[in-house]
C-alpha cells in the first residue's frame, strides 16, 4: 500500500493512496483529518483487537463506515451502502469495483498507516 501525505491549498492534511486503497485516503483526509483524539482512540482499539480483548469495531462517520476486525480494516462509502448491503459488498464473487468507495487492507497495515498519519500531523 503506497501513500503520500501533504497539505492542500487550504492547509488541510490530505492523503493519497495507491489504487485499490484510494478510499483509505479519502477516509483519512475527510473523516479522521487532524483529529488527534480520535486517532489515539483508533490506535487503542486496534491494540485491543490485536490482544483479543475486543473482537471488532465499527465507526460510522459522515461519509464512510470504518470496520475493524482481527484480520482486516475496511472503509466503505455510506453512499455505496445505500445501493448495496454490506454483505453484498463483502461477497467474493460480486462483480463490483470502485476503489474510491471501498477499500480493505490488513489490520497491521492499517495500524501502520495511522501511525504514519499521526507522525505526519506531528511534524
Amino acid at each position: 500500500m503506497d501513500y503520500r501525505f501533504f497539505y492542500n491549498e487550504r492547509q488541510l492534511p490530505c492523503a493519497r493512496l495507491s489504487m485499490d486503497h484510494e478510499a483509505f485516503g479519502h477516509w483519512l483526509s475527510d473523516e479522521l483529518a487532524s483529529d488527534g483524539e480520535r486517532l489515539s482512540e483508533l490506535l487503542a482499539v486496534i491494540k485491543d483487537i490485536e490482544s483479543g480483548t475486543r473482537r471488532e469495531f465499527e465507526w460510522k462517520g459522515h461519509d464512510y463506515l470504518l470496520l475493524l476486525n482481527r484480520d482486516d480494516a475496511e472503509v466503505v462509502a455510506l453512499e455505496l451502502l445505500q445501493e448495496h448491503s454490506l454483505e453484498e459488498l463483502q461477497e467474493e464473487d460480486m462483480d463490483f469495483y470502485d476503489a474510491e468507495s471501498r477499500a480493505v487492507c490488513g489490520l497491521e497495515d492499517f495500524r501502520d498507516l495511522l501511525i504514519e498519519w499521526r507522525d505526519f500531523l506531528d511534524d
